[in-house]
């Protein structure tokens, strides 16, 4: 799905950590942080309990679950570190300002290698390769050689291979780009482009390629995102797909679990689709029915109103969220799993 002769061009450093930033918002921290006084640091003392939760914290035991080596990856090693059992692992976090916990027995990361390496077939890309080691890693939880906390993704399905492409045949057809821009004020704060050619993405186009294809915009971007997306189908393909925001809208919506959220910014113009293809107007269509089944429930004293219509009305309900072909193919929503994952990625307020 990943072309191995993949373009990746029109970035440059503000505008890639920009947009990488949209899905993992602790990256700007990590990169503005200060440098560790050594290479193989230490940490001797417990941190304060006013520090900031950063980083993970590893432990490795024998299989007599003695602590082997302990290691913060932020703040060092950890000498004499007491490990009190699978079920601290939330008070081992606490104790030690760690933001996640891997607990794994000495010799899983081989295993893990072995079992990926003999599943991995010649030829397979990188998707495939992905999708392998994140059932093996799930193996080792499954079986105790590994724990982790949080696990926020344990409930979400590991799609297969063949569920994967055919979500992609979903949102990037062949021959087909989508485009993503996001402003902040009248100026695009960051952007990209993708194409998809014989069944492989081969091109990802950053914001200063599309406004080289583009050209000058007006300053308001709910009349620049048609200059953009007639340009990119003048220079790539033909759009398939297209979304036009500003920077605090997006962010608020990729953390909300609220339904109707994106419905109600597509109607008010906070978020422009264009084109949008039908699995989006059936998408942004199930998601208005669930919210209007919520307001009812709000309304009616938790009497949920579409429920108690008739059966016909639960039923087309039902089929309605099941037609958003992409989370029924996956088997999960990507944007909640999303919405989660931002949730427990976001760094912490200062106080």
């Amino acid at each position: 799905m990943i072309s191995e002769d993949l373009r990746f061009e029109g970035f440059d450093s503000r505008s890639w950590t920009n947009l990488i930033s949209l899905f993992a918002p602790n990256v700007p921290a990590r990169m503005a942080a200060d440098a560790a006084p050594s290479d193989a640091p230490e940490l001797e003392a417990q941190p304060d309990a006013q520090e900031k939760a950063s980083g993970a914290l590893v432990v490795v035991l024998d299989d007599r679950e003695r602590v082997l080596k302990a290691l913060h990856t932020v703040r060092g090693r950890i000498k004499g570190l007491e490990y009190p059992g699978h079920d601290a692992l939330p008070q081992l976090a606490e104790r030690w300002r760690a933001a996640q916990v891997f607990v794994l027995r000495e010799g899983v990361v081989e295993e893990i290698g072995e079992r990926v390496a003999k599943r991995i077939e010649r030829g397979e890309d990188y998707v495939s390769q992905l999708l392998v080691v994140a059932r093996t890693i799930r193996e080792m939880n499954e079986a105790g050689l590994l724990h982790t906390w949080p696990r926020p993704m344990a409930a979400v399905p590991i799609p297969t291979i063949g569920m994967v492409r055919r979500a992609l045949d979903t949102v990037l057809p062949d021959d087909r780009a989508m485009v993503l821009v996001v402003w902040n004020g009248a100026a695009p704060w960051t952007g990209v482009a993708l194409r998809r050619r014989g069944g492989h993405i081969d091109l990802v186009a950053g914001p200063d390629l599309i406004a080289r294809w583009s050209g000058p915009l007006g300053g308001d971007w709910r009349r620049d995102y048609r200059v953009i997306s007639d340009a990119v189908a003048r220079a790539v393909a033909p759009v398939h797909l297209g979304v036009f925001t500003d920077l605090s809208t997006l962010r608020r919506l990729l953390r909300t679990f609220e339904p109707g959220a994106w419905t109600r910014a597509v109607a008010v113009r906070d978020v422009i689709v264009h084109p949008t293809p039908p699995y989006v107007a059936v998408a942004l269509g199930a998601d208005a029915v669930r919210a209007a089944a919520k307001e009812s429930a709000r309304w009616l004293g938790g009497i949920d109103a579409l429920g108690q219509l008739a059966p016909l009305a639960r039923y087309v309900r039902g089929r309605v969220a099941e037609v958003a072909s992409v989370s029924q193919t996956l088997g999960f929503d990507p944007l909640q799993v999303l919405a989660m994952w931002l949730r427990r990625a976001e760094p912490p307020a200062d106080p």
